[in-house]
């Protein structure tokens, strides 16, 4: 499966050429992936950043020494497979024995795990039951594509890049929010592509064209008020170091400020907000009392409301200080729906942190969203339909203390050694 699936990936030329890349990069013992790593967490903490490096189990189980002295250094490490194979193709029975061993050898190591990403970036439906089954809060596998790579690429590089695309089965970033999504109590974390990998080994971008790329991916980001998860893997720290660096000094100096996470951390405050119960209730004549309990780094967002302390954020919206407080108004501050709105609508208005409402009458609420009889949604599409609505509305933002946006710095380790990558594939087909 693992030399198919390469094969797949990247096309027999891009498997001769990675050859030669995988060479230069590991070595007959861990000391040159080590000083990549040890790169690669230097420029993170230099930006006081906590890095999350899925890793693979077998590999740190020869390495455990090694992993457990980058936890000490604030490094989260998350579950990158049992071995190195494409869970995809693997049912419930197989993903929840080897989760499980995986888990093993992370507790026997002394490593914390709270979240899983496939290898390859590949999962099915299976796959989150059994991370539900092991205790983990996470899953960080789905990738979501950004269009900013340049417009004259070659067309035997438009083809690689095409290639990764359909292996990831990759939404556009155009089409979907992109941000965590609670499914039964494990988060999904998206993946920002084009990543490292595609921008280095199959499209050969220098630094200048990757930062170019990336950084558009935040500003991006940062106008849609979304999540950048980048990846940027320890072997490819030469050719991508520098650029690490420009994105990180972007990430602090826009404003509002960019809330950068690790995984974990991104997981468990999906979590909690998700704890939070934002109410409006009529408590007179034009009069509501606007009710926000959770957690105290919980953003409440006010737009055409003026309630006491409220400060400047972002465009038309204020960020209220008061949990608590009564305001004035003809309509309600709250996003109505009609009553033939689907269960599905409904969760994702909740989930992007509106107060609802069920009414036919669509002159008494801040915005009202009408559906197509076939119930589909556009979730792009109702964004902007609330964005264009004159007002007044009350929102639980997606992230705390005010900020604007999320980024998370992930890079996936699955060798360490030229031996790590050679058993890479004997370990998988010995499970096939």
């Amino acid at each position: 499966m693992g030399i198919l699936l390469t094969l797949r990936a990247k096309g027999a030329r891009g498997l001769g050429a990675r050859t030669g890349m995988i060479a230069d990069r590991f070595g007959p013992t861990p000391s040159r992936m080590e000083g990549r790593l040890a790169r690669y967490v230097d420029i993170a903490q230099e930006f006081g950043v906590r890095p999350t490096l899925p890793i693979t189990a077998s590999v740190l189980a020869r390495h455990p020494k090694l992993i457990r002295g980058y936890v000490d250094r604030n490094v989260e490490f998350a579950i990158h497979g049992l071995v190195h194979e494409d869970h995809a193709a693997l049912d419930l029975r197989t993903q929840r024995e080897r989760m499980a061993k995986a888990g093993g050898i992370f507790a026997s190591a002394g490593i914390p795990f709270a979240g899983f990403r496939g290898p390859y970036l590949r999962y099915n439906g299976a796959t989150n039951e059994a991370a539900r089954d092991l205790g983990l809060i996470y899953h960080s596998s789905q990738a979501v594509a950004f269009g900013v790579l340049p417009k004259d690429l070659p067309g035997t590089q438009i083809v690689a890049y095409r290639r990764a695309l359909e292996l990831y089965g990759a939404p556009d970033a155009e089409q979907v929010v992109v941000r965590p999504r609670d499914e039964g109590g494990l988060v999904m974390i998206p993946v920002a592509i084009p990543d490292d990998e595609i921008m280095v080994d199959r499209l050969g971008l220098d630094q200048e064209a990757q930062a170019k790329a990336w950084l558009a991916i935040l500003r991006r980001t940062h106008e849609r008020g979304q999540l950048f998860t980048m990846q940027f893997h320890p072997e490819r720290i030469p050719h991508t170091g520098e650029v690490l660096e420009v994105v990180l000094r972007e990430a602090q100096r826009l404003r509002p400020q960019v809330w950068i996470a690790a995984l974990d951390e991104l997981a468990t405050w999906w979590l909690r907000r998700r704890r939070a119960v934002l109410a409006v209730e009529q408590v007179g004549d034009e009069r509501y009392w606007v009710r926000l309990e959770g957690e105290p780094e919980a953003t409440l967002l006010v737009r055409g409301l003026s309630p006491g302390g409220a400060t400047p954020w972002c465009g038309r919206d204020l960020i209220a200080q008061a949990p608590a407080f009564e305001v004035g108004g003809a309509v309600k501050p709250v996003v109505g729906v009609p009553p033939s709105a689907t269960r599905a609508l409904l969760d994702f208005l909740r989930e992007e942190g509106f107060a609802v409402e069920v009414s036919e009458d669509r002159e008494r609420f801040g915005a009202y969203i009408e559906l197509p009889s076939d119930g589909r949604f556009d979730e792009i599409a109702v964004l902007a339909e609330i964005e264009s609505a004159p007002g007044p509305l009350v929102r639980l933002w997606r992230w705390p203390n005010g900020a604007r946006c999320a980024l998370a710095v992930t890079g996936d380790i699955d060798a360490l050694t030229l031996q790590d990558f050679a058993l890479r594939f004997w370990e998988v087909r010995r499970r096939d």
